[in-house]
């Protein structure tokens, strides 16, 4: 496996992780794979490891090239630097597909929760030179194929006010990270004290269009942070643009599952939940689009 960190950007810490496969031998030589580019979550505060790598050794054992990116955070980085840092990736991989032997014209970009947000901007914004301009890219070197979406946040509408008590207790034994601080709009906006206007903005629903990348939506009704109704929505948007899409929305599990097994997760807390079936099922979603 070719596995390298690639730095996008001189001024910036953002990189790209390969997780390519070697060239083959004797009928697998000069196999052209498609590829997948993973967008972990966090809340743009941190990036999560477990919707990282995991799911692009998950992804590489069913023959895709896979790529991790590790973008750019916190209320100093707001919007649109990730965006332009995934941007930055995409081309990378499409500038190097003759190399890595990429499918250039099958690219999937995949995120879960904050990093669902980010891959969907990129589907709704590829187009916007408020990020090819900056960048000097066009949209044929950054838009996705199609979209693989963990939990997205999308309207970011807040589930409450208030972060339950049972939260506040794992962040302080360490056994999740600590959200609290600047919100994620806050973030993403680079300033506190947000009008509603401007948090309107944020909700990626009205961005949705008929250019948008055909899509994959899995979550659960047990989430905590993502509202199903995040989902459901983004669902009916596209099919009010007649975007292809598929909808699983998992009776159980919380929110940042990841792959949904012991390889993520401990294995009394996965052995019962059904969610870990995604992952065959967007593979499964993405061989049925292929050649269209």
């Amino acid at each position: 496996m070719i596995h390298e960190t690639i730095k996008l950007f001189e001024h910036s810490s953002a990189t790209l992780t390969t997780y390519v496969q070697e060239d083959g031998e004797y009928d697998r030589k000069n196999l052209i794979r498609p590829a997948i580019l993973i967008c972990p979550g966090g809340g743009y505060a941190m990036i999560s490891q477990n919707e990282g790598e995991p799911v692009a050794l998950a992804f590489a054992r069913m023959g895709y090239h896979a790529f991790v990116l590790n973008y750019s955070v916190k209320i100093d980085n707001p919007f649109p630097t990730a965006l332009r840092e995934l941007a930055q990736a995409m081309a990378i991989i499409r500038e190097r597909a003759d190399e890595w032997l990429v499918d250039a014209g099958d690219i999937t970009v995949a995120g879960f929760s904050a990093g669902g947000n980010l891959a969907l901007s990129l589907g709704v914004y590829y187009k916007e030179t408020l990020i090819t301009g900056e960048i000097g890219l066009t949209s044929e070197q950054i838009k996705p194929n199609q979209l693989v979406l963990g939990y997205p946040a999308v309207t970011l509408e807040p589930r409450s006010t208030e972060t339950p008590a049972f939260v506040i207790e794992l962040m302080e034994k360490g056994l999740m990270p600590d959200f609290r601080g600047p919100s994620i709009r806050e973030i993403l906006l680079g300033k506190e004290n947000l009008t509603e206007e401007e948090e309107r903005s944020l909700n990626l629903l009205q961005y949705v269009n008929e250019d948008t990348p055909r899509t994959f939506i899995w979550g659960t009704y047990e989430d905590s942070v993502i509202l199903p109704t995040d989902l459901l929505g983004l669902a009916g948007k596209l099919f009010e643009h007649q975007v292809p899409c598929e909808l699983h929305m998992f009776e159980k599990g919380p929110h940042g599952m990841s792959l949904g097994d012991a390889s993520v997760k401990p294995e009394e807390q996965v052995k019962a939940l059904s969610l870990g079936a995604w992952v065959e099922l967007s593979a499964k979603w993405l061989e049925q689009g292929r050649g269209r």
